[in-house]
């Protein structure tokens, strides 16, 4: 569940009921099903270590304690709020999840790989993973070989790469070819599979079959 930027563009009580509303919605639909629900915290403008603090706040009020922080091009706040997350809910969970072009590279020109590794390491870091810019096949070749010391490792790709037709952004990616490129993600080492632009339901029901 996200709510963008409203705490820190200072419309608090607006993201207050959106958080609150969502929240319930959200716990409520996943308890038959057993499902987790994540608060969802995406790159935020300024001081992201503070920002991130106080986002995470409001969603453990709402009763919230798995937070996926996610298409982040550094790690700038991350240390700052796994250690603030540590001593504040002792059961939280947080993955990091960054967002990686086919080269390996953010959008800020820094390895993804060194991020992973340098992410991984931070007590109150529980997942790692790459997220969105890129499609499953570069990201396999990403995610081979990587060594995180027992930190769960997540990967969701795009389902391919978009094509511009008039207004219609589209990617090209099909399910069974998302399916058997996650496969064998899963066997390069993930633990944590799903998928960001692109992906629809049945990109998802195929990779479940395929598993």
């Amino acid at each position: 569940f996200s709510v963008g930027t409203d705490l820190a563009q200072g419309n608090e009580k607006l993201a207050d009921a959106l958080i609150d509303a969502g929240s319930r919605l959200a716990l409520e639909t996943a308890a038959p099903f057993g499902a987790l629900v994540f608060a969802d915290l995406g790159p935020v403008p300024g001081d992201a270590g503070a920002l991130f603090r106080r986002q995470a706040e409001r969603f453990l009020r709402a009763g919230l304690t798995h937070f996926l922080v996610e298409t982040l091009s550094s790690d700038e706040g991350v240390p700052e709020l796994a250690a603030w997350l540590r001593e504040r809910c002792q059961e939280a969970f947080l993955l990091v999840s960054f967002a990686v072009g086919p080269d390996g590279f953010t959008r800020e020109g820094l390895s993804g790989r060194a991020l992973l590794k340098r992410t991984a390491a931070l007590p109150g870091v529980d997942g790692v993973g790459f997220n969105c810019m890129s499609g499953p096949h570069h990201l396999l070749s990403l995610v081979r070989g990587l060594e995180l010391e027992g930190t769960m490792l997540s990967v969701m790709p795009n389902a391919g790469y978009p094509t511009v037709l008039g207004r219609r952004t589209a990617y090209q990616g099909t399910p069974d070819y998302f399916a058997q490129q996650m496969a064998q993600i899963l066997r390069a080492g993930a633990s944590i599979a799903g998928g960001c632009c692109g992906t629809t339901p049945e990109h998802i029901a195929r990779l479940a079959r395929l598993l």
